[in-house]
């Protein structure tokens, strides 16, 4: 009874939480709810995953020293739980994660490194959003004892999850969204899916001149330098489907 009391009123603040410094807090003090002592939230980056350098990581509770290393020391690329964990689509242990991969020299030493720091075991969980914009979130116990039933376990990925979309949505309500004209869409839908110059001016019966026009035309709107960024901008907008 009272745990459904608080998972509702963490559930209530998640939809009023009016920026995501506060959505972070509401998903903070669910961790705290199941007896955690450590939180931090990973954006997942598309086509490059959760270790990428790109990933702005939000921590709290973490010896300060080694966050200091997991950001600027770089230990946050070479971390291989959080992808690891992603891959498997579920919540589970940190020490389950390891067991799953065999894990090469520098991922066994990132391993190693957290052990000075008291790390050792904790639970991911993978959060998915929509248009692939999905996240990871780590929790870590006193003592590295994690003693939960699956049932808190399954509330608690519930309540990130809540989280994370609600992180989303605020997120998009910021984002002034880019106009593309119809041809503008198509040729970059076909640029999305790898075809050159050449095979896009076959495809929609146009000149490889006027594809390569279309191109830095759609690159400006989107504020990107290349196709990769560009696809990577229109995904997360809506604009095209691969």
């Amino acid at each position: 009874m009272g745990a459904g009391i608080a998972g509702n009123n963490l559930i209530s603040r998640i939809n009023e939480a009016e920026n995501v410094t506060a959505v972070l807090g509401v998903m903070y003090d669910s961790c705290l709810s199941i007896g955690g002592d450590k939180f931090s939230y990973h954006p997942e980056i598309m086509f490059e995953g959760v270790a990428s350098a790109r990933s702005k990581v939000f921590a709290l509770g973490y010896p300060s020293e080694w966050m200091k290393l997991y950001v600027t020391g770089k230990q946050k690329l070479v971390d291989p739980i959080p992808d690891l964990i992603m891959k498997m689509g579920r919540p589970m242990t940190w020490q389950e994660a390891i067991g799953h991969s065999k894990l090469d020299a520098v991922a066994l030493a990132h391993i190693e490194e957290g052990r000075k720091y008291g790390l050792v075991d904790g639970l991911g969980f993978p959060l998915w959003g929509p248009r692939g914009n999905n996240a990871y979130v780590a929790i870590g116990f006193p003592h590295n004892i994690v003693n939960l039933p699956a049932d808190a376990i399954r509330t608690e990925h519930m309540l990130l999850t809540a989280g994370h979309q609600k992180i989303q949505e605020l997120i998009a309500a910021q984002t002034v969204s880019a106009t593309l004209s119809d041809r503008e869409l198509e040729v970059l839908t076909w640029v999305s899916k790898g075809k050159s110059n050449n095979d896009v001016a076959t495809i929609l019966d146009i000149s490889p001149d006027t594809v390569a026009t279309y191109k830095r035309r759609i690159y400006g709107k989107l504020g990107s330098h290349d196709r990769t960024g560009a696809t990577i901008k229109a995904l997360r907008l809506g604009l095209i489907r691969l």
